[in-house]
């Protein structure tokens, strides 16, 4: 007796089920190599948070960490006067709890880049982790704003007379 071999109408649905489970796979293998490569994952080890940030925060926004993990238009971001929140959008989650991290606990060098035009704010976050993180554009004022006296450069700020709007 011959071997029955499956048609190709019986073998469809499990392709379909395997491609779709190896894609679901290599998106959370991508997403847990780029926080550890990142840094996010190293400030998830002291920072990261489970409860509602009530400070002021802005969705879809861009930041870089390390100098080359751009997270684009894909975060909310956050400030109060203790804190800096990071939360990247539920879809990209995995590997990338929120984090709530202390002002006191980030060195924040101001300036300006794309020949002058955008601010910039390189934060070395983490007194311990050491991660570069910066931020662009109005991000920069909204953050300081929101962090009022709490922003790490505030003092030095108010010394030299720059008011922020």
């Amino acid at each position: 007796m011959a071997a029955m071999h499956p048609t190709p109408a019986e073998v469809v649905p499990y392709l379909a089920v395997f491609t779709f489970v190896l894609v679901a796979a290599l998106v959370f293998l991508l997403l847990l190599i780029i926080s550890r490569v990142g840094g996010w994952s190293l400030l998830a080890r002291r920072f990261s948070t489970s409860e509602a940030f009530y400070g002021q925060t802005w969705g879809w926004q861009s930041a870089q960490l390390r100098g080359w993990c751009n997270y684009n238009h894909c975060l909310t971001i956050g400030a109060d006067e203790q804190h800096l929140y990071m939360a990247a959008q539920m879809i990209l989650r995995f590997g990338h709890p929120s984090l709530l991290i202390p002002w006191h606990e980030i060195e924040v060098e101001t300036g300006k880049c794309f020949f002058g035009f955008y601010d910039v704010a390189k934060m070395r976050v983490g007194l311990e982790e050491r991660v570069t993180l910066r931020v662009y554009g109005a991000m920069v004022n909204r953050l300081r704003m929101a962090a009022g006296p709490g922003w790490p450069l505030y003092a030095i700020e108010q010394r030299e007379g720059k008011i922020y709007s």
